[in-house]
């Protein structure tokens, strides 16, 4: 597995999840319960989303188009 994104919190990693999962990449939350223990960790953010690496390409075209804003709701 290979790390695709960095979301800025979790709402933003399972939505991500939801549309990578959509366009048939397999895509995996890690970190997401860390932020529970933020006293004792650095302020970065801790969750990743994570690919196979045979869809490591796929998913990262699908992440320029989210950030592009062509998933955007009208």
């Amino acid at each position: 597995m290979q790390e695709v994104y960095l979301p800025e919190n979790n709402i933003e990693a399972h939505l991500v999840q939801g549309l990578l999962e959509s366009e048939g990449i397999e895509c995996e939350i890690r970190g997401e319960y860390l932020p529970g223990a933020a006293g004792e960790l650095p302020a970065a953010s801790t969750v990743s989303l994570w690919v196979h690496e045979a869809q490591f390409e796929q998913a990262k075209q699908v992440l320029a188009r989210y950030e592009a804003g062509e998933f955007a709701a009208e």
